[in-house]
C-alpha cells in the first residue's frame, strides 16, 4: 500500500471515534454552560438567554416523551446537583456517566495509539451498553406514562 493510502485508511478507521468524541464534547459542553431554571419552569438558560422548550411529542400529545427532562437533568448532574438531576429525569445521571465514559475512552483511543487494543475492548462493551440504556429509557417512559395515566 502507498503511504498516502495507508495514512488515509488509518484516518478513516478513527472517524467513528472522532464523531462520537465530537458529539460527547457537545453534550458535556452544553451541560456545563447551561443552567437549570427554577423548579416549576421547564426551560434551560445559557447565560441570560432562556432557550425555548422544543419537545414536539409533548406539544402534540400533552404527554412526556422518553427524554423529557433529560437536558435539564444532565445540566443539573454536570453542576453536581445529583438529587435535582434524578428528580428531573431518572436516567439523567446515568446518561451523563455514559457520555463521560464515551468521551474519555474515545479520546484515549484517538490520542494513545499504543493503548488502542485495550481501549477497543472497553469501547465494545460501552457500545453494547447503549442498548441497555435505550431499554432503560423505554422502561422509564412506560413507568412515567403509567404514573400519569393511572
Amino acid at each position: 500500500m502507498k503511504p498516502d493510502a495507508e495514512t488515509s485508511k488509518r484516518k478513516g478507521e478513527l472517524l467513528p471515534n472522532l464523531i462520537i468524541l465530537v458529539v460527547c464534547s457537545a453534550i458535556l459542553g452544553g451541560a456545563l454552560i447551561g443552567q437549570v431554571s427554577p423548579l416549576g419552569d421547564s426551560r434551560v438558560r445559557v447565560g441570560g438567554t432562556v432557550l425555548p422548550n422544543i419537545c414536539m411529542f409533548r406539544a402534540y400529545t400533552g404527554l412526556p416523551c422518553p427524554g423529557c427532562g433529560l437536558t435539564r437533568s444532565l445540566i443539573a448532574a454536570a453542576h453536581g446537583k445529583i438529587g435535582l438531576s434524578f428528580s428531573l429525569h431518572r436516567l439523567g445521571p446515568i446518561t451523563l456517566i455514559y457520555v463521560l465514559l464515551q468521551f474519555v475512552l474515545n479520546l484515549g483511543y484517538i490520542m494513545i495509539p499504543k493503548r488502542r487494543a485495550l481501549l477497543s475492548r472497553y469501547l465494545k462493551i460501552l457500545h453494547r451498553g447503549i442498548i441497555v440504556l435505550a431499554a432503560l429509557f423505554l422502561l422509564n417512559w412506560i413507568f412515567t406514562l403509567f404514573l400519569i395515566l393511572f
